[in-house]
C-alpha cells in the first residue's frame, strides 16, 4: 500500500482551483453532468480567454460528517486528477470541473485513481 504523505502535492497549483462564486453557479447550471461510481462530475467549457482548467471538489457534509475524513477524500481525489490531468485533450480551450464525491466510505487511493481515469476519458470523448 502507497502511504497518502509519500506524494508530492505541489503542483496544483491555486490557478487550477475553481472558486469564483459566478464560475460555479453557471457549471451547476448547466446541463453537463453524470455519474459514475458514486461521484458525480459536472463540467462545462471554460469561455474565458486564459484557456484555464479549474477543478472543484466537493464531499458533502451529510453523506461524511467527518471533517478529516471529508478533507481526506478530498486531498485523495485531487492528487489523483494532478497526476492524469493530461488524459483530457482541450485543445485551447479551457474546463470547468466538479468532482462530488457521493459514497459513504472512505476510498483506497488505487480504486479512487482507477474511477478519476475512467472519468477524464469519458470527459475527453464528449469534449
Amino acid at each position: 500500500m502507497i502511504s497518502f504523505f509519500s506524494f508530492n502535492m505541489k503542483n496544483f497549483p491555486k490557478k487550477e482551483k475553481l472558486n469564483s462564486k459566478i464560475k460555479i453557479d453557471n457549471l451547476f447550471r448547466s446541463k453537463n453532468t453524470f455519474t459514475y461510481n458514486k461521484i458525480k462530475v459536472h463540467w462545462i467549457i471554460n469561455s474565458s480567454v486564459e484557456n484555464q482548467s479549474e477543478t472543484l471538489i466537493s464531499v458533502p457534509k451529510k453523506i461524511i460528517p467527518l471533517s478529516t475524513k471529508r478533507n481526506k477524500i478530498k486531498r485523495l481525489i485531487r492528487e489523483s486528477y494532478r497526476l492524469n490531468k493530461n488524459i483530457l485533450q482541450l485543445d485551447n480551450q479551457g474546463i470547468n470541473i466538479s468532482f462530488m464525491f457521493l459514497s459513504s466510505e472512505i476510498p483506497e487511493y488505487n480504486s479512487l485513481e482507477g474511477k478519476i481515469k475512467v472519468i477524464l476519458h469519458r470527459l475527453n470523448d464528449k469534449l
